[in-house]
């Protein structure tokens, strides 16, 4: 993904990304989201998603502290989302992260879902092709891979 298309997301969730400044032994982050500009639409909402969620939960944990700690004590742990890395690989998207839970990796499955129904490079309706190097891409794209001008 184009450098502008990151820093948007970085500057917009930076909660999310902040493995990004680790180096490459500690974190793949560090080599910036790895996929074309097309799937910028989905990770920004699955970015947005998780946020809403976390939210919510910090939201019912501060309710519960004020008003039924006794219930709090029974609540799981939730440990805030950090994404590991985020790449494609056999013509999808996909998101590695710590921390969540399974909402968070619902939220996470079906983006990467999505990416298969997405062009990687344009954001329009793609599939993916049936052999060699697995990408999707929508008919324009793949023809221009065909016949480069």
């Amino acid at each position: 993904m184009d450098t502008e298309l990151e820093n948007k997301l970085y500057e917009k969730y930076p909660q999310f990304f902040s493995n990004k400044d680790k180096g490459i032994m500690q974190s793949c982050m560090s080599w910036g989201c790895e996929h074309g500009n097309g799937w910028f639409d989905i990770i920004s909402s699955l970015c947005w998603m998780i946020r809403q969620h976390e939210d919510t939960k910090a939201w019912r944990k501060k309710y519960l502290e004020e008003n039924d700690p006794e219930k709090l004590k029974t609540e799981p742990e939730y440990f805030p989302v950090k994404f590991d890395q985020i790449k494609e690989k056999y013509g999808t998207l996909r998101v590695y992260f710590s921390g969540g839970d399974d909402y968070v990796e619902g939220l996470v499955s079906m983006a990467e879902a999505i990416s298969g129904k997405i062009c990687e490079v344009c954001g329009n309706r793609g599939e993916p092709n049936k052999g060699g190097w697995i990408t999707t891409l929508c008919d324009s794209h793949r023809e221009s891979l065909k016949n480069p001008s």
